[in-house]
């Protein structure tokens, strides 16, 4: 072919194919809006199969498995500190598969609450409780949550930055569990909730809670949705709207015909939720968070306001740094 041209010709072609994307995208999100809204008439009203829906969409284990009877955990015991000693758990929850933890114990024989602390991304239990030092942005979250006399269990999952070792690709295997029916989210909250069935047999426990920030604030918010035995939470510095933010594993087929976070927050009806966000967070929007809870107002506006609580707090992306919320969760548990 004789003919040529360079390739600022077709700049103006490609330009439009792109966001040729963008407006498909946003009118499709405009029909499915009118679908979310009439599947969510019934949240309140038909929780469990709304919750069935929720935990089908993130796919198995959640669903269509028929169990795995879970060895007692490994146990090491790291230190005996004031009040509490410190133990490094394995749970092998599905068969090949173990989940770790730090477990931290209040000495005494009176029956406390239990929290699960969920670290962020590039977190690991070892960071949030303290036994590297500097808690970081998570503003010794465990240690304010511990010293109120509970409980604390701090998981390990595929979060842990690359300078901790052993290195992984979070998103292939988010997708090669998709190929199969599940999801990474599906697998982790499992795990969690198979601790919380240890834990539930404990002479020294009573009633279960969960915070987290960032991705570990996904994990509560998801995890407290699924699971009802969770009877507070305070969920930090993620809730927003997956329209606006659609990270690969945070992303499920069809989401958001039934679930954007604010449909999501209402699957943790009647029991208790407290949001937080920092309005200058220069990872997540504050005012996507914001729309989102008066969107959770709008749609509890029957049942009330009282099980949810919104603080779009001064700070950036990190642990709500003021102690409101924590003493809600402990009020709440105890």
């Amino acid at each position: 072919m004789n003919y040529r041209e360079t390739y600022e010709a077709t700049l103006a072609t490609r330009e439009d194919y792109v966001n040729g994307f963008s407006r498909v995208i946003g009118q499709r999100q405009a029909e499915i809006q009118k679908k979310r809204d009439e599947y969510v008439k019934n949240i309140f009203s038909d929780s469990e199969s709304c919750r069935e829906d929720f935990k089908k969409m993130l796919g198995w284990p959640l669903v269509e498995f028929e169990g795995y009877d879970m060895p007692e955990p490994e146990c090491e015991h790291l230190s005996s500190e004031d009040g509490y000693d410190v133990y490094r758990m394995h749970f092998e929850v599905l068969e090949g598969f173990t989940l770790s933890g730090i477990f931290l114990k209040l000495k005494g024989e009176q029956k406390r609450p239990l929290v699960i602390a969920q670290h962020g991304g590039e977190g690991t239990p070892e960071v949030i409780c303290g036994l590297l030092g500097d808690t970081e942005n998570y503003n010794d979250m465990v240690q304010r949550v511990m010293k109120r006399g509970v409980h604390i269990f701090a998981p390990q999952l595929l979060l842990w930055r690359n300078a901790f070792g052993v290195p992984y690709k979070r998103s292939e295997i988010d997708a090669q569990l998709k190929n199969v029916g599940s999801s990474i989210t599906a697998v982790e909250i499992y795990a969690i909730t198979r601790v919380l069935d240890y834990f539930e047999k404990k002479d020294y426990v009573k009633n279960f809670g969960m915070v987290g920030l960032s991705y570990g604030g996904f994990y509560t918010l998801f995890t407290t949705a699924v699971e009802t035995r969770i009877k507070s939470a305070i969920s930090s510095s993620f809730f927003n709207s997956r329209e606006a933010i659609s990270w690969p594993d945070w992303t499920w087929k069809d989401l958001l015909f039934k679930f954007d976070d604010a449909e999501i927050a209402c699957l943790c009806y009647p029991r208790k939720l407290y949001i937080a966000v920092g309005a200058q967070d220069a990872l997540f929007d504050v005012k996507y968070a914001r729309e989102s809870f008066e969107r959770v107002k709008e749609l509890s506006a029957d049942v009330g306001h009282d099980w949810v609580a919104f603080d779009d707090f001064e700070g950036v992306h990190e642990f709500v740094k003021t102690d409101g919320f924590i003493d809600k969760l402990i009020e709440d548990l105890t």
